[in-house]
């Protein structure tokens, strides 16, 4: 495990007893099988993972334990582009934007320090503390526009 994931397990555990909330296996396994991977991944696909690997957890308690670690701030649920939400681990300064596939739904992240500062910036100037920021950007990759092209008769 990761120290990353060592700290966040720790935080989570802290949460959890905070809040008179059990700390189990499951709960503790969900949390490190998310610091384990750098994809966005939605509740399904984090019960498949699981699945795979032979730990028995629940659609249910996939569900809460995921509500939790949001709660905590260890984890971020975005909308991205599809009907339904993604969750990603948060890294201490490790803030990022997305841009989002329409056609494929492949999310590509990225990072403008300068972007950043301006939008900072304007929160100031309007006297507003933002507690985060992000940006969403829909469209075509590189790969749907060369298959949009191929497929295209005029």
């Amino acid at each position: 495990m990761s120290k990353l994931a060592q700290r966040a397990q720790k935080l989570f555990i802290q949460y959890l007893r905070e809040n008179n909330l059990k700390v189990t296996q499951e709960r503790l396994a969900l949390l490190e099988e998310i610091f384990s991977t750098g994809e966005h991944l939605d509740a399904d696909e984090l019960l498949a993972r699981m699945k795979s690997k032979h730990r028995k957890v629940s659609r249910a308690t996939v569900y809460r334990t995921l509500d939790l670690l949001v709660q905590c701030g260890l984890v971020r649920k975005s909308r991205l582009g599809r009907e339904h939400y993604f969750y990603e681990k948060m890294e201490p300064g490790g803030g990022h934007h997305h841009m989002v596939c329409a056609a494929t739904g492949k999310i590509i992240e990225f990072w403008d320090a300068d972007l950043d500062e301006r939008l900072r910036r304007i929160c100031q100037e309007h006297n507003f503390r933002p507690n985060f920021i992000s940006i969403q950007i829909q469209g075509l990759s590189e790969e749907a526009q060369k298959l949009e092209q191929e497929t295209t008769f005029f």
